[in-house]
């Protein structure tokens, strides 16, 4: 499917790749589609994440972190696979992440080997994070305007998945809701068991508060201070909450990030051990006053930072002025979920089960030898066997498992035939009697199912 979705798009832009790039982002303009590229650009992702996580931080890495998972993104729109809004969310994420980090400027720095001052590219691809200037030794905090972005995304966040509800299913308005989610939801975890046996007075309040912490807590976030802070907490502790009661992939994981942006230094002083935060102690004895000098080129890099970031926060408001009006539905138009207006979706709208289903009708695939005896074939993760305990895979995405789950929306059939077309393929695989790739997609035991006498068998 990427392949004919990517010769459709070229078709649209013949004469330009760079204009098709822009319209539909991806490397693969220039790179050969292949399943080889695919994977290279994985192992390269986990290269480079593993660099951040390690402690690497550069404008340069999280900005290829973002081109490759855009890249991967575009091509797979053709499918149902990458049509969830945290997809979106990830990249805008992203994006802003990039600020947080030092960005390439002049300075002028001391050689300590001859004691002289000299011009200086600095942070050519990754952040000087204790850096000795002219004017004494600097250690570089996050772009401010980043962080309010951050915050920010996090209010969009927030906002649009309250408003979808109670503009959505009827059950949000009777506080119902809550009596059949942990049930109904795409990949429930051992835990959601707990949730979902709760007495119903409670998850009728659950409701409220869900609701208070998505419309009304989340005006915190854009406050400064110690309000900003607890809403910051609020924002965090009901993902861990949600994490908890289900498994929405990267989904909870993700929306944690930009509420930490609510969280200062001060604050991460007061609540975590002195273990964890010595060195931030130690940086600050290390730096030491030097002679005054060149101020004017701290200030001509200073101000160049500036304009770097007015320009991005007056993008990133430009841009959020359709997202604005979808949110307050201005002209008439209904609230559209996990939307974006802009082909670099830089700013987008988010929101989740504006309705809730009260039954759940579960896919099942099975399989005979003989047309006599069916055997049923599990998923890695995905209700089937009653006898088998869900399991804790977030912020794994099991994206098999959770797409097979819409097959279960009514008209089941249409569901199958306009948007989970795969399971034919998937279907036909099975049905060949033939190993391949394709089994790991399925959970362990079906090779068992399929193939226990170790030979390969046409099914039915």
């Amino acid at each position: 499917p990427a392949k004919s979705y990517m010769s459709e798009i070229r078709s649209r832009y013949p004469n330009s790749n760079l204009h098709g790039f822009f319209a539909q982002p991806t490397l693969f303009w220039w790179i050969p589609l292949t399943d080889a590229w695919l994977d290279a650009f994985s192992i390269f992702g986990i290269v480079l994440s593993s660099l951040v996580v390690l402690g690497l931080d550069s404008w340069l890495l999280l900005f290829l972190l973002w081109l490759i998972d855009f890249s991967v993104v575009t091509v797979a729109s053709s499918s149902s696979f990458y049509s969830y809004g945290w997809e979106s969310q990830l990249l805008e994420t992203g994006f802003i992440a990039i600020f947080l980090c030092d960005l390439p400027s002049i300075a002028k720095i001391r050689d300590r080997k001859s004691d002289t001052w000299r011009w200086r590219l600095t942070a050519v691809w990754k952040d000087d994070v204790l850096v000795p200037t002219s004017i004494g030794h600097s250690v570089s905090a996050p772009s401010t305007a980043a962080l309010w972005l951050m915050r920010w995304l996090c209010f969009r966040i927030s906002t649009g998945a309250g408003l979808i509800k109670v503009r959505g299913g009827s059950c949000w308005a009777d506080k119902t809701c809550l009596h059949y989610h942990f049930e109904t939801q795409p990949i429930p975890s051992p835990m959601s068991f707990l949730f979902h046996f709760l007495p119903k007075s409670i998850l009728s309040r659950a409701v409220d508060l869900d609701l208070f912490v998505q419309l009304y807590s989340i005006v915190m976030v854009m406050v400064p201070g110690i309000v900003g802070r607890v809403g910051g907490i609020i924002q965090a502790g009901f993902m861990v909450n949600i994490m908890m009661s289900g498994n929405f992939a990267f989904l909870n994981h993700l929306t944690v990030i930009p509420a930490l942006a609510c969280l200062d230094d001060a604050f991460w002083l007061f609540v975590l051990p002195r273990w964890m935060t010595r060195h931030i102690h130690n940086t600050n004895q290390t730096a030491r006053p030097l002679p005054e000098e060149n101020t004017a080129v701290k200030r001509m890099a200073t101000l160049f930072r500036l304009l770097i970031d007015m320009s991005f926060v007056f993008l990133i408001g430009y841009l959020s002025i359709p997202v604005v009006e979808n949110l307050l539905q201005w002209g008439g138009s209904r609230q559209q979920m996990n939307a974006s207006f802009n082909s670099l979706r830089l700013v987008n709208t988010y929101g989740a089960f504006g309705s809730v289903g009260h039954a759940r009708y579960e896919p099942i695939i099975s399989v005979s030898r003989n047309g006599k005896e069916w055997v049923e074939l599990e998923f890695p993760c995905k209700p089937g066997n009653v006898e088998r305990r869900p399991c804790f895979c977030a912020p794994y995405h099991y994206r098999l498992d959770w797409n097979i789950w819409f097959i279960g929306f009514k008209p089941h059939e249409q569901m199958l035939r306009s948007r989970e077309t795969w399971l034919f393929g998937l279907l036909s695989k099975i049905l060949s009697g033939r190993r391949g790739r394709w089994l790991s997609l399925l959970d362990k035991s079906a090779e068992s199912e399929l193939f226990g006498d170790g030979r390969e068998h046409e099914m039915g």
